[in-house]
């Protein structure tokens, strides 16, 4: 059986999923705007992609800061109980195949 999250914690990973990509791809775009608006030599261009790169970093940093406030929000689920109770189901399984897999080679 498959082991799904729960309902807020995919409504909380589509939401920080949206944000990571809508920011990412802002900066994107409004560094294409800023070169060709402001860059009249490949120095500014290169001084400019620096600067974009710094702020494409940004989600990182918005990523740690909110991690510092609370783990919960970027905890990985396979640390739940009910995902650890899952894996241990699913360990317990394949000893018991193993098992017959095994007296079945025997015989």
């Amino acid at each position: 059986s498959k082991v799904r999250h729960s309902r807020g914690s995919r409504i909380r990973y589509f939401i920080g999923g949206t944000l990571l990509c809508s920011i990412t791809l802002f900066a994107l775009y409004v560094s294409t705007i800023y070169n060709k608006a402001i860059a009249t030599s490949t120095t500014d261009i290169i001084v400019n992609s620096v600067v974009v790169l710094f702020v494409m970093e940004l989600d990182e940093w918005i990523f740690a800061a909110l991690e510092a406030c609370s783990e919960k929000w970027t905890a990985h689920s396979a640390e739940s109980d009910h995902s650890t109770s899952h894996i241990a189901e699913m360990k317990e399984k394949i000893r018991t195949q193993q098992a017959q897999f095994e007296s079945q080679r025997k015989e």
